[in-house]
């Protein structure tokens, strides 16, 4: 099978210089999959990888470049990555992300034109380049897939508040534009059931795979601190102020919370830490330094509202890491995560902070072996059921089966 892939993959001194800069949980929550994406495809013989980088930030000077030329590098045996070239302009960008969609298409595709077995795999929809894309592949009769790891209006309600006056005026068409290229597929790979009612009201064929786990971290055991943990996007939506406030109610002078990431709450978790010296902030750290800490940790907490509408069309990144760690999880029950993983998973119903501190509490009082022996279960699900080969296994039978 031949793959034309645009995505947000790229090689890893690359990624540091983007991420330096951004310090976007989202980003390397996206970069993680796709890193993991892309390995178990280039661990197959019979998939032929055109591999391609979009590079998305703010505008220049807001952002870091005013112009990315084309060029291509060796990131993995047999693998070649292509850098999109972008002018980072309002209205020049999308229009030549526009061209670059249909060019980079088309070379393909007419490369390609005797191979019955291709396929169009995107990682994101970014609209501009997306549009191109589509036009090429009506042009050529190739099939689309796109992987949705968020909804695209999800996305842009993030954005919006830093949007200009003119991007806000014209924000009604771009999302018609939107809702018209996330029919437009041919598949879908979804990170959560619901999305499929948003973005495939057409009923054509999807799966279902909630992410896939990126086995490169060190499993090995560390010695345990009594600590509760969150890592990830530090925002009051996202429900820390109530991981906060349950933490303080709790009476004890050992236990310690650790905070890890960027987000809105910053300025107000300072303060906490200036208030109380058990509310610990690491900031924007490392993937594999904030395993570290997760493996060390006590209980590991990540608790979004469930009535928040949003809870329905996104699988928590964190999820994979966390059950895999072997420490305790707890997360409030969410329709983005199926049933299966709260076997695995200690849960509450709310964000209430009674709630969450009697659940930490509940944890703490628990016999290690207990724990030891339920973070050995979880682990072992992950690690059978969401690595790169079991998940590219049902991509690539999915495609073969209901798209080619």
């Amino acid at each position: 099978m031949n793959i034309l892939y645009f995505g947000s993959y790229c090689d890893k001194e690359w990624f540091s210089k983007v991420i330096d800069k951004s310090k976007s949980p989202f980003q390397v929550a996206q970069y993680s999959f796709e890193e993991a994406l892309i390995n178990g495809f280039n661990m197959l013989n019979d998939i032929n990888l055109d591999l391609n980088y979009i590079f998305l930030e703010n505008y220049y000077p807001k952002g870091q470049f005013l112009y990315i030329k084309k060029q291509k590098k060796e990131i993995e045996k047999k693998l070649m990555l292509t850098y999109i070239p972008i002018i980072n302009l309002p209205i020049l960008k999308e229009i030549y992300m526009v061209f670059q969609g249909f060019l980079f298409t088309s070379k393909w595709a007419i490369n390609n034109h005797k191979n019955n077995k291709k396929i169009i795999l995107t990682s994101f929809n970014y609209t501009p380049f997306a549009l191109g894309t589509y036009l090429a592949s009506k042009v050529f009769k190739c099939k689309r897939v796109n992987i949705f790891t968020d909804l695209s209006s999800d996305v842009l309600n993030r954005r919006k508040k830093n949007m200009s006056f003119v991007k806000r005026l014209i924000l009604p068409i771009y999302k018609r534009i939107i809702r018209f290229i996330e029919r437009s597929y041919d598949g879908y790979i979804l990170f959560t059931e619901p999305m499929n009612e948003i973005v495939n009201p057409l009923d054509k064929p999807y799966i279902i795979i909630e992410g896939i786990y990126n086995n490169n971290l060190d499993l090995t055991d560390v010695p345990k601190r009594s600590a509760v943990m969150y890592a990830g996007t530090l925002a009051f939506d996202y429900g820390v102020k109530s991981i906060i406030d349950a933490f303080k109610s709790i009476n004890s002078d050992d236990l310690e919370l650790w905070l890890f990431g960027d987000g809105d709450m910053k300025d107000y978790i300072i303060e906490q830490c200036e208030q109380d010296n058990n509310i610990k902030y690491f900031g924007f750290r490392p993937r594999d330094e904030v395993f570290y800490y997760e493996k060390k940790a006590s209980v590991l907490i990540n608790v979004r509202n469930p009535k928040d509408l949003y809870t329905k069309y996104s699988f928590p990144s964190k999820t994979f890491e966390y059950l895999v760690s072997g420490t305790p999880f707890i997360s409030t029950k969410l329709k983005g995560i199926p049933e299966e993983y709260y076997n695995y998973i200690f849960t509450v119903n709310s964000t209430d902070t009674e709630e969450i501190k009697n659940k930490i509490e509940e944890i703490l009082a628990m016999k290690r072996s207990e724990l030891i022996k339920r973070g050995l279960k979880a682990r072992k699900f992950i690690l059978r059921e969401k690595t790169s080969e079991v998940q590219i296994e049902k991509i690539i039978k999915f495609i073969n089966c209901k798209i080619l």
